[in-house]
């Protein structure tokens, strides 16, 4: 949950194809970060539609449909493609046709993405948070239940894996630590503030994004602060991209920062016209890509925030971007996924 990528971005990125899995008319759009798995594209709506596209074309290769909505990305393991919905049911289907493998029930709706793990005899496991205050952990292959873990407030984000252990964040306002095996708490500390995506953990800190208009380090060690960020009274809800020295968040004051990694101060700030709500990503540590609500898609030069290029959605855009080798896939408010292929080094 670092939000760094290896790959080097060369601009112009062209659109190669786009994809309406949503419902433009209806603007029930498309939030969740689309996965690639071997050359296909999985991603959920708004309008309760979830679907496999062809990632060199963008064709819909099959498509299901729930009483829900969807806006977590999915994540693939052992032949299927697992990802909660708003009708409080976790679904995996199979990769080739789409059709149903297992579902399990939560008594919550499900806005939060999917992790996955592997145990020590290779099985592996999939970890998603409901609004039922719970973060489960389910044998992907199965759907059967491991552990479940309470909280007391509903589950947003998705959760993050370091060292053995899993970081979430909760609206509850605390940051929780869990022993990977057992689900069984090792540690909370206290943000104080509601936790509205995902957390970054790193080299024994976890930067935390949140509802108190501020963007937080915490030592994992001793769950003290070791900084804080931020003066304006807008609230986070992108989750923060950590690489090297920087932490880079997004916030509703439509403003992108570039914050120094150790001391927590500002390095530099880029404008948009909307909010952002859309959690960035690094790329081989020279940019930095993400949506705004103004309809945009941006990248800013890592080193010092200036702008490296853009391109016109004309609709809200939420989603996280997903860069997949020379593929940068985002999804927007018009109900659509955007495919752009990276430009090739000169």
């Amino acid at each position: 949950m670092t939000g760094r990528s290896a790959t080097k971005l060369v601009f112009p990125l062209t659109l190669e194809w786009s994809a309406e899995v949503g419902d433009k008319v209806k603007m029930e759009g498309v939030v969740a970060t689309p996965i690639t798995h071997v050359e296909k594209v999985y991603v959920g709506a708004q309008n309760g539609k979830f679907a496999c596209l062809d990632l060199e074309t963008g064709k819909i290769l099959w498509q299901v449909e729930k009483k829900g909505f969807f806006e977590g990305s999915a994540a693939v393991a052992d032949g299927l493609v697992i990802a909660g919905c708003g009708d409080s049911f976790i679904y995996a289907w199979k990769t080739t046709d789409g059709s149903e493998a297992w579902k399990f029930e939560t008594d919550g709706e499900i806005h939060a993405g999917v992790n996955l793990w592997k145990d020590a005899n290779g099985k592996v496991c999939a970890l998603i948070g409901s609004y039922d205050n719970r973060l489960y952990c389910l044998e992907a292959a199965t759907g059967k239940k491991i552990w479940d873990f309470e909280t007391t407030n509903y589950i947003n984000g998705a959760a993050a894996i370091y060292e053995g252990q899993v970081a979430f964040g909760g609206c509850d306002g605390m940051l929780y630590m869990l022993d990977i095996k057992t689900g069984k708490e090792i540690k909370k500390i206290e943000v104080n503030s509601y936790i509205g995506n995902n957390i970054a953990a790193d080299q024994g800190t976890a930067y935390v994004a949140h509802y108190g208009n501020r963007v937080a380090a915490f030592s994992l060690g001793d769950s003290q602060q070791i900084w804080e960020f931020g003066e304006r009274d807008f609230p986070y809800y992108a989750a923060p991209a950590i690489s090297g020295n920087w932490v880079i968040a997004g916030s509703r004051d439509k403003r992108v920062y570039g914050i120094d990694r150790a001391k927590g101060v500002e390095k530099w700030v880029f404008r948009t016209r909307g909010d952002v709500d859309s959690s960035p990503v690094i790329c081989a540590d020279a940019h930095v890509v993400f949506g705004s609500n103004d309809g945009f898609i941006y990248a800013a030069n890592l080193a010092d925030g200036t702008e490296a290029w853009r391109y016109e959605i004309g609709a809200p855009v939420k989603a996280a971007p997903a860069v997949a080798g020379d593929w940068i896939l985002i999804g927007s408010d018009d109900g659509s996924v955007y495919a752009f292929k990276n430009g090739k080094a000169k």
